[in-house]
Parts: structure tokens; C-alpha cells; sequence
């Protein structure tokens, strides 16, 4: 008689549980489904659109314009976040890959002599004596001494791009940045490029940086007893080299080179929008003319 009441329990119980379960959850659903009825879609708002950098341009002729031209820049090249960290990184990358690595000495297996035992092991009341080309004798070999080896390391090329970004954008904001329409001088006489560059207050200190194939002729002619002044095409450029010199003269050829090869997610300056003339001296950088 007792199994039988609780056998009835459990029953009522189990119909109490399923008729609650059965009035609440269409409740459920209908207040479901009236909030995402009442919810609106977001709407995602455009973004804004990525507006260059502009950087006054330098004349190197020395004629005189009554109006100055501006250069348009890409953003994603010439106004990146600054990470020294990054610059570090990429700077002891080239210093690591120029040093030649070709200190060697000479252990006690490679230096000329006899192997012969100097004096016997017992006997003499002296230290005890191997051969004479033990390190702890005059004329023996070097212990743990250097040898032939690379001493370049690996880094990333992405890191190294994103270090040429981040010294352009230095140079950029120090204002010792310029760019010339190109990087070609009329003579071959250092003396005129000498007053010329007096003049223009780049004497000492400067890279010119051109994105053609190579330097021309009479500018490599002209410029290569200066001190101070170096010339070099843009395929040869790394970051330190940007780092390391004053001030940094580019041609717009190089320009186009760099934000080929180091621009991204943006969709490129035309040869029309290049060089503009209206544009705020607010927004325009200039390069530093003190020497």
C-alpha cells in the first residue's frame, strides 16, 4: 500500500512538472521573438577616407617659384605609429650582417713545434708539463679563442619593412625629409654642387635617394669628393641608413618605389594628384635647411 501511494506522488509530480514547462515556454518564445521584431539592423557608418600627407617640394635647380608645390604622401608609409623597438631590431639586423667575421687564432693542435713532454712529470719539484704548445706557455695556443663565423642574424621581412615605414615617418616629423621633382645636377664640377647644397643648407649630412635604376652620372661625378654627402638608389636603401643620416632628399621616383613596395591599404596617389599647389601650409611638412 505504501509503494503504491508513492508510486501516485511521483506521477502527480511528474504531470505538476510537464504542464508548468508547457505554459511557460511559449511565453518564452513570443518575447523572443517580439524583441528581434523591435530591434533595428546597425547600420555600419563608412569609414573615412585616408587623406595623404603633404611635404613641401625643394627645388635643386635654385630657380625661384612664385607658388610652392606640395607633394602628396601615402599615410601608410610616411605616418606610421613610431616603434623604436622596431628600429632597434632592424638596425642591429644590418650592423650584424656587415661585420666580416674573420678574427681567427690558432689552438694547441694547430701550432708548429714538438709534442715532446717538456720536462718529466716527477721528480724535477717543478710544475707538472705537457708539450710547448699548452696555452699556459708563451708561443702555445689560445684557449677558447675566436674563429671564422657569420654574424648575421635572421629578422622578419615584414618587421623590416615596418622599420623602413617608422624611419620615414621620423624624418618626416623631425622635418628632414625633402623631396626633389629629380635628383640630377647640370655639371660635373663639385664646386657648383658645393655652393648649391651651401646654399640649400645641405651640405653635411645628407642622403639623396633616387628610384632610379641608378645615380646619374653627373650627380655621382659631382658629389662623390664631398664629405658628408652620399647618393644612392632606393633598391639600395635599408633603414639604417635613414636612421644614421641627417637629412634625407628623395626623388619622386623613390617616393613611387617606396609606397609600392611598403604602402598598404590604400589605394595609391596618381601622377596627377603627386604634386599639388593649394594646399594649407598647416598640413605641409618642410625640410630642414640649418646645417
Amino acid at each position: 500500500m505504501l509503494s503504491a501511494l508513492r508510486k501516485s506522488v511521483a506521477e502527480s509530480s511528474q504531470a505538476i512538472c510537464r504542464r508548468r514547462m508547457a505554459t511557460i515556454a511559449p511565453t518564452l518564445v513570443q518575447s523572443k521573438a517580439a524583441d528581434s521584431s523591435q530591434s533595428k539592423p546597425a547600420i555600419r557608418k563608412a569609414a573615412d577616407p585616408i587623406k595623404p600627407v603633404y611635404v613641401t617640394m625643394s627645388s635643386f635647380t635654385g630657380k625661384s617659384n612664385s607658388a610652392k608645390k606640395a607633394v602628396a604622401l601615402d599615410p601608410t608609409v610616411f605616418d606610421h605609429p613610431i616603434r623604436r623597438d622596431i628600429l632597434h631590431l632592424c638596425v642591429v639586423h644590418h650592423l650584424d650582417s656587415i661585420r666580416q667575421g674573420t678574427a681567427s687564432t690558432k689552438t694547441r693542435a694547430e701550432v708548429a713545434g714538438s709534442r715532446r713532454k717538456i720536462r718529466p712529470q716527477k721528480g724535477s719539484g717543478r710544475a707538472r708539463l705537457g708539450d710547448r704548445q699548452s696555452p699556459m706557455l708563451r708561443g702555445g695556443g689560445v684557449a677558447f679563442g675566436p674563429k671564422p663565423r657569420d654574424f648575421s642574424t635572421k629578422l622578419n621581412r615584414k618587421v623590416i619593412q615596418m622599420g623602413m615605414r617608422v624611419a620615414l615617418t621620423m624624418k618626416l616629423r623631425e622635418q628632414r625629409l625633402g623631396v626633389l621633382q629629380r635628383i640630377n645636377w647640370w655639371s660635373h664640377k663639385t664646386a657648383t654642387l658645393n655652393s648649391r647644397l651651401n646654399g640649400l643648407g645641405w651640405r653635411t649630412g645628407t642622403l639623396f635617394v633616387t628610384g632610379e635604376s641608378e645615380v646619374p652620372a653627373r650627380m655621382r661625378l659631382a658629389s662623390r669628393n664631398l664629405r658628408g654627402i652620399e647618393c644612392r638608389t632606393v633598391t639600395d636603401l635599408v633603414v639604417y641608413d635613414i636612421v644614421k643620416w641627417r637629412r634625407v632628399i628623395l626623388d619622386l621616383a623613390a617616393v613611387d618605389a617606396l609606397e609600392q613596395a611598403l604602402g598598404k591599404s590604400f589605394s595609391g596617389i596618381s601622377d596627377s594628384e603627386r604634386v599639388v599647389s593649394d594646399v594649407t601650409p598647416s598640413s605641409v611638412e618642410q625640410v630642414e635647411t640649418s646645417t
